[in-house]
């Protein structure tokens, strides 16, 4: 159990359950590999959020009762039967071309481990740890860290949690938590190469639209998941399954044009920090194996992984987002509202963190998803994690004296990601020894790592409380550079509108002294001409 203020219990599991879908167990499992990018993220940090909501309006109580979610839960699974399965590691059998590192998912069978659903209660009210949209973004800023956001999960561990274990460990884990004032959060915990955030998001959806149709006594919706990762495969450039351990030297030279950081894990042990250091070891099996060419080690000395960190909500009104989009907009130049604030809260970060003259390489690592930048592009309702990561590079110097710079070089970098050059990475990585050996990011005094959710519409999510969610808090890890963006609470206009239209909040993981630096420069507020309203 979590402690709260004197010891007292924040969060109690009260059980710990397995959910299936409905259809019936086969003799043989349906075994599927999973893509290309899904086998790059097996080391990154939970795909995760939480949605807080008040007690029902219009509904009885049990509207979001842990029984009714449980029941509409298990209806969705019926169309997400594979993340009830086995994540697993594929053998690595070298002379039949089946590579290093490479993951699958099995289900269908009896000894599927289903997903993880906890159901636990608190004894606090949602007012009494949560203040109201209002009382956080009246200042425009509200510090997270008074949350106890981690404290209110019960602990949990899913497949592959430490690169190595995964049977019979799920790759889902889901938390209802009922309040005592009748509020009731909702967690989802999912394993990176299962789903990013837009499969996530809808997930979530779906299952939303299930609990609503049954809450009314009706037919719930035939959602339309796509769980194929062989589509995105496919956008690989060149003849990658004939002859998966010889790339093609062409498409090489068009995938390392691209903009990106290429830390390798295996020849970074020097300084590297003791939790960190297994990551470091070359697997025993590929030991006297061709590892290939080596990437860049990992600059630790940038990074001190045991100082302390800071977590802040920053909230921007439509008006200060479009007086630093009108700031770094140029005739000629053009660049969105996402690059001019991302660039806006770069500059603060630099200046926060004095390298306003530093003449050497910063690097900002924004994630592109790949969706929309193959051919033919992948919908919205595609499943897995089909992302990559690219290196926006300017000095410290060039950062901090406008916005208008690093936002014409976060444009000029993502616009790289064509669908021709993404095509090429897929070659690229889909011929690596091991594609967890690479990590396409870093934090640290020199580094930043930017997720946006803008346009996934956070707050929109309905189970049939007749309300929005009082919070939704994107679980991200608590280290220096962190960076997220996403709508601040639900839209007041009419749905389908433009991010922009409405605040945006912008999360900060910082060393708590560079926070610090930040919340106190006056060009952090020079826009501001109104206060937020709830």
């Amino acid at each position: 159990m979590a402690l709260g203020e004197q010891g007292a219990p924040l969060v109690e599991p009260i059980a710990r359950d397995r959910l299936f879908s409905e259809a019936e167990t086969q003799g043989e499992p349906c075994i599927i590999p999973l893509s290309i990018l899904d086998n790059t993220v097996v080391r990154f940090a939970l795909t995760s959020a939480v949605w807080f909501f008040d007690r029902p309006s219009g509904r009885s109580d049990s509207a979001l009762s842990p029984e009714a979610l449980s029941r509409s839960l298990k209806k969705t699974l019926n169309f997400y039967p594979a993340w009830a399965g086995q994540l697993q590691w594929l053998p690595y059998e070298p002379s039949q071309g089946q590579l290093h590192g490479r993951t699958c998912v099995s289900y269908g069978s009896a000894s599927d481990p289903g997903i993880e659903v906890i159901t636990a209660q608190s004894p606090r009210t949602l007012p009494s740890i949560l203040p109201d949209s209002k009382d956080r973004t009246r200042s425009g800023v509200w510090r997270a860290d008074d949350f106890p956001s981690a404290q209110l999960l019960c602990p949990t561990a899913l497949a592959l949690y430490n690169s190595s274990e995964y049977l019979g460990l799920p790759s889902v884990s889901i938390q209802i938590t009922s309040f005592a004032c009748g509020g009731v959060s909702i967690a989802l915990r999912i394993v990176h190469p299962i789903a990013d955030a837009t499969a996530m998001f809808q997930f979530a959806k779906d299952w939303a639209a299930i609990h609503r149709a049954m809450l009314d006594d009706q037919v719930p919706p035939a959602v339309c998941p796509l769980f194929d990762p062989r589509l995105l495969d496919k956008a690989a450039m060149g003849c990658v399954a004939s002859n998966p351990q010889v790339p093609d030297p062409e498409i090489l030279r068009t995938s390392h044009s691209l903009p990106m950081v290429k830390y390798d894990w295996w020849v970074s042990a020097p300084d590297c920090p003791p939790p960190m250091i297994g990551g470091t070891r070359v697997p025993p099996e590929l030991e006297g194996t061709d590892l290939g060419l080596p990437g860049n080690p990992m600059p630790w000395r940038e990074w001190d992984v045991f100082a302390p960190v800071d977590h802040h909500l920053l909230y921007f009104t439509p008006a200060e987002v479009q007086y630093i989009w009108e700031e770094a907009s140029v005739p000629g130049s053009r660049v969105s509202r996402l690059d001019a604030l991302l660039a806006f809260v770069w500059r603060l970060v630099v200046r926060a963190r004095e390298m306003e003259h530093d003449t050497d390489p910063v690097h900002m690592i924004v994630t592109v998803g790949a969706r929309s930048r193959v051919a033919p592009p992948l919908p919205d309702a595609f499943l897995g994690s089909p992302i990559m990561l690219a290196r926006v590079t300017l000095t410290g110097e060039e950062i901090a004296a406008s916005t208008f710079s690093g936002a014409i070089a976060i444009r000029s970098t993502v616009s790289q990601f064509t669908p021709e050059a993404v095509s090429a990475f897929l070659h690229d990585v889909a011929h690596e020894m091991n594609p967890q050996r690479f990590w396409r990011a870093f934090l640290g005094r020199r580094h930043s790592i930017v997720t946006s959710w803008q346009n996934l519409d956070a707050y929109g999510l309905d189970f049939g409380g007749g309300a929005p969610p009082r919070f939704v808090d994107a679980v991200m890890p608590s280290m220096d550079g962190c960076i997220h963006v996403m709508e601040a609470g639900p839209a007041k206009g009419a749905k389908g509108g433009r991010w922009y239209d409405e605040s945006v909040c912008v999360s900060l993981r910082l060393r708590s002294d560079v926070v610090e630096r930040l919340l106190n420069d006056p060009e952090l507020r020079k826009h501001r001409t109104e206060e937020i309203s709830g």
